[in-house]
């Protein structure tokens, strides 16, 4: 049954995908080209945010959300930072707390067609993981971005995590926030790994998404920007741990 809810989900995604080049890109396209960029960004935003609860919805996951209120107000420089688990991270949240931010993308999803418009049209930068240099020109660009206000979203696990449980943070991970001078969001997600890659059966799956309390890295002292690290992973530990308990 999994397979064929799998196979379901497919059939219901990949033509949505293929529908958003006539429902998405060519509008934005067509505003671009008379100068009204921000509607177009407008509706590349929306169409965005419908396509991931699309992808949601098709998978039968039901969102749990806690703080919403405390993501800053857009204009704001920000940088989010989440533990990973799932490839469905990044849907659940668009589509459960707004959030419509740049991503840290691998360089082969440029080669995705359709795909790779939306990492652009979200203001992501992409990095060659095997390449010291790309890591530099992606911090360098995402602290330009955030400089724009454009927010930014980083995982500093560096990859999703097998287990589920939280991964160490990857050392200079939240360079790009610190740089930028950002207010570091830290958000925690439970649930995505087994809507997919642990999927079983075709039962509703839940996915909480926690926020926690805002941390403004321009106000921060030294000492202070050296321990944000362990600062944001103890918010996002603490954020899990309740989950966890909650659930058990």
């Amino acid at each position: 049954m999994k397979y064929i809810h799998l196979a379901l989900a497919v059939v219901v995604v990949v033509p949505t995908f293929l529908l958003s080049v006539l429902v998405g890109m060519l509008p934005a396209g067509i505003m671009r080209l008379f100068g009204a960029r921000d509607a177009a960004e407008r509706w590349l935003r929306l169409n965005g945010t419908n396509i991931s609860r699309i992808i949601l919805w098709s998978l039968n996951i039901r969102m749990e959300i806690h703080g919403s209120d405390r993501i800053p107000q857009d204009g704001t420089p920000v940088c989010f930072v989440s533990n990973h688990q799932s490839m469905l991270d990044i849907p659940a949240v668009i589509a459960g707390l707004g959030i419509w931010a740049g991503f840290i993308a691998k360089a082969e999803l440029k080669k995705v067609p359709i795909l790779n418009f939306w990492i652009g049209a979200m203001n992501s930068v992409y990095i060659d993981r095997k390449s010291p240099r790309s890591s530099i020109e992606a911090i360098l660009k995402g602290v330009d971005n955030i400089r724009k206000g454009i927010p930014m979203f980083v995982f500093p696990e560096g990859t999703r995590s097998r287990t589920g449980e939280l991964g160490q943070f990857k050392s200079g991970s939240l360079k790009l926030a610190t740089r930028a001078k950002a207010v570091v969001v830290p958000i925690t997600i439970d649930g995505t790994r087994h809507a997919l890659e642990k999927k079983e059966g075709v039962r509703r799956v839940t996915v909480i998404l926690s926020v926690a309390d805002p941390i403004a890295t321009g106000q921060l002292s030294e000492e202070e920007l050296k321990h944000l690290p362990d600062t944001v992973y103890g918010a996002i530990s603490q954020q899990f741990k309740s989950i966890v308990e909650k659930a058990v």
